[in-house]
């Protein structure tokens, strides 16, 4: 289901009864929905549904469903008269004791106007069209079969289904599966037989009404020759070809790489939705805009489409892992980019990819109001960033971990062995480690069970001679809980003449793994994950300037001003959305970094004379906005450089301009190396602190530290850790004094005095 333009703040409504566990106790075989959508005035539906259902336990005696808003008239059980009670959303049904196994046939009667999300999803009246969506975004759970018909709406019972839909004359009903039968009515009204044998949840159950035109073809696939149907009214008809002109392209290449399509037609119905689209098994719901006579919509139709592989054919257990249906599907549009639009000048996959890593990295944590595990998304965010794009960036990360032929044929593997299932994560890369002999378990945990982004950077780069360096790369992470584990990077060393030579799949493991390798040439400085084929922490941007003037490296968040320039310069600017490491020991005056981001800027060629320039955004949500609590203004911001991360950050000097929440600091100089945002102690400047002196021993200390002080200039001490945060308070009210220690973890510290509010002096000391 595409909706990647309908993100809003979902509302959590908690519905009594929808337990996932109902699906161990009963099962439905069989839906035969028996309707009359006649009544476009009113916007009622009546008739009756015949539910086929199976106990897996014994001793059953009530069935519960799911209906909402409409009135139940009467239930049956194997044709004879049952008790029931509608409240709510939930609908019971006394039936005789049955065993494991048993089957009874119910039968509901009932009629209504059927209800619709506050969003999107439900069943709706348009003009001269009626149509359901089978999602809810704001209702919870958002499978919504049961808006206008009873059914157990549980993403892990899947049911075969028949449909008789009595229309106007001179409608048609469009269901799921094949039209088996369409038979003209005494009254003038038409009655529409639809059959599906191969098993769906309620979720993507379909009907749509109204004065709709057949668009018909075949598709030869590797098994069978597949009827296509894509119905629309006469006004969007004539559109049709040209928008899915590469239907058959992507058809191909969606059996040659995941297998067989596995359903009776390939189906779309076009409907009066304003925005979205939905994965009906072979009635795909598409907007009427979508189908414009252009390819604006290509990528919207092919997702739908991909659907029938993940999603329709398996389905994820919990919604809270809706990644493998809607990552998959996301997915498929670089595919489809890729298999279309790939030249030997253009990679349109790779610049998908590339544009989707920056969006994700930049809006998932405010637009899903948090960073969560790909197999545990709260509800309220089902349909968010982390389940559609992430996971979409995630599965291109999964196909650089196993390459192309592991990764196809072990997919393919996975989905005729779960077909017509459903399956949960760790099922998922269980199975794909069976089939590809390759231990994917690691990337489950790295990946998939664990919130945020992993991170890179090369922290120090040590030559040993004859092209022998060390390179140690620092792991960190976006949100994580636990650093990765054998992730391959891929290391390129770049000459200062620009060239690259790369070393690919470097496992990394840890905080800090050292990497003995080989290099051509003597490197100006080193890129990891030159070509991004992992989605991490990093947006990069790597540009050859041959010009003086603005250059903007805008997807990292700043730019290059080039005054002087005498050849081409390589300029490789990194933008790390992780914290950068604290300084040990901390600078003087200064108590608080960046907690969400840094830059590490290189360049090989011609060394240019001009500035960087870096962008502070400090409002709500935004990257800078932890550096301006407790009351920080302007006045204590610093610009950190470091010439690597292996040494320690040191202010230098910078000017600033824009706006108070949309700044650009900008760099005297344009020195290679690591950057970030400080802020210093309000009231003093760092490089003006008063000459008050004072004495601290022992240092290491243990348990205790002696302060010697002159109470008459500093009468309050406050120790800081080395990741600046306050850690202790003392009232200064002697020129001896002792400080208790014991509390204190081991390492190193920096005290602070104050006279009157105002910073005097300081010193570092070590906790033994």
């Amino acid at each position: 289901m595409n909706k990647r333009i309908l993100f809003v703040l979902l509302t959590l409504t908690t519905l009594a009864g929808h337990a996932q566990q109902r699906t161990d106790s009963v099962h439905v075989a069989h839906y035969d929905i028996n309707l009359s959508v006649t009544d476009f005035t009113s916007k009622v539906i009546d008739g009756y549904t015949d539910i086929s259902v199976v106990a897996k336990v014994g001793n059953l005696t009530q069935v519960r469903l799911d209906l909402m808003v409409l009135t139940v008239d009467s239930v049956t059980v194997n044709q004879n008269p049952a008790t029931f009670m509608h409240s709510g959303e939930n609908l019971r049904v006394n039936v005789p004791s049955l065993q494991i196994g048993d089957t009874a046939l119910v039968r509901v009667y009932y009629h209504g106007s059927p209800a619709h999300d506050g969003y999107f999803g439900g069943f709706y009246f348009n003009g001269g069209y009626a149509y359901n969506v089978g999602v809810a975004l704001s209702d919870i759970p958002h499978s919504y079969g049961r808006c206008w018909y009873p059914c157990l709406d549980e993403f892990t019972d899947k049911s075969s289904y028949s449909f008789h839909i009595r229309t106007l004359g001179n409608h048609r009903a469009v269901c799921n599966g094949l039209l088996t039968d369409s038979l003209n009515m005494s009254d003038g009204t038409r009655l529409w037989t639809w059959q599906l044998d191969e098993v769906i949840p309620a979720y993507l159950v379909s009907m749509a009404v109204g004065n709709y035109l057949c668009y018909a073809d075949t598709f030869q696939g590797i098994e069978a020759t597949i009827p296509i149907n894509i119905y629309a009214s006469p006004q969007v008809y004539p559109n049709i070809g040209a928008s899915f002109v590469h239907l058959k392209d992507i058809l191909r290449n969606y059996e040659k790489y995941f297998g067989p399509y596995r359903w009776p037609r390939v189906g779309y119905v076009c409907v009066g939705m304003t925005g979205g689209a939905m994965e009906h098994a072979t009635n795909i719901a598409l907007p009427n805009a979508a189908v414009n006579g252009t390819l604006a919509y290509e990528h919207t139709i092919m997702h739908e489409l991909f659907h029938h592989w993940f999603g329709d054919l398996i389905t994820c257990e919990h919604p809270e892992e809706m990644w493998i249906n809607e990552g998959f599907a996301d997915y498929s549009e670089a595919l489809v980019e890729e298999w279309l639009y790939n030249t030997e000048t253009t990679d349109a996959y790779a610049e998908h990819i590339r544009n989707e890593h920056i969006t994700t990295l930049q809006n998932i944590a405010k637009q899903d109001e948090g960073l969560y595990a790909l197999d545990n998304v709260p509800q309220d965010q089902t349909y968010g960033m982390h389940s559609y794009q992430k996971g979409g960036q995630v599965i291109h990360t999964l196909r650089y971990y196993m390459g192309d032929s592991l990764f196809f044929s072990s997919l393919s593997q996975l989905l005729n062995h779960f077909a017509y299932q459903n399956v949960n994560s760790e099922e998922f890369f269980s199975y794909l480690s069976q089939v590809s002999g390759m231990n994917l378990m690691n990337f489950y945990e790295d990946w998939i069970h664990q919130p945020g982004f992993l991170d890179f950077d090369v922290e120090k780069l040590q030559s040993h001679g004859c092209g022998i360096y060390t390179v140690l790369i620092r792991q960190k992470g976006y949100g994580t809980e636990h650093s990765g584990n054998q992730v391959p990077v891929d290391v390129t060393f770049v000459s200062q003449d620009m060239e690259f030579y790369t070393h690919e799949k470097q496992m990394i493991t840890g905080d800090s793994t050292e990497l003995l390798l080989f290099a051509p040439f003597q490197p100006a400085f080193v890129i990891l994950d030159r070509n991004g084929k992992l989605s991490d922490a990093t947006i990069d941007v790597t540009k050859k300037v041959t010009t003086t003037g603005n250059i903007s490296f805008a997807d990292a968040s700043c730019s290059a001003q080039i005054n002087q320039l005498s050849d081409t310069v390589l300029i490789h600017v990194e933008h790390h959305y992780v914290a950068p490491d604290a300084p040990n020991p901390l600078p003087e005056g200064y108590y608080h970094y960046s907690g969400t981001h840094y830059w590490t800027v290189n360049y090989a060629g011609a060394a240019p004379d001009g500035n960087w320039k870096f962008r502070l955004v400090r409002a709500n949500g935004q990257p800078d906005a932890d550096l301006f609590a407790n009351d920080n203004t302007f006045d204590n911001l610093k610009l950190m450089y470091r010439p690597d991360g292996h040494s320690a950050w040191s202010p230098i000097a910078y000017t600033r301009t824009g706006s108070p929440y949309n700044s650009t600091i900008i760099t005297t100089d344009m020195l290679p190396g690591q950057y970030c945002f400080a802020m210093a102690e309000k009231e003093v400047s760092v490089n003006a602190l008063d000459a008050t002196s004072f004495k601290l021993f022992p240092n290491p200390a243990n348990s205790t530290i002696t302060l010697c002080s002159d109470v008459t200039k500093a009468d309050k001490a406050v120790i800081f850790d080395s990741l600046g945060h306050k850690i202790k308070t003392v009232k200064i009210h002697s020129n001896v004094q002792a400080i208790d220690i014991n509390n204190l973890s081991t390492g190193n510290y920096l005290i602070v005095l104050y006279h009157k509010g105002k910073s005097v002096s300081r010193k570092m000391f070590v906790k033994a």
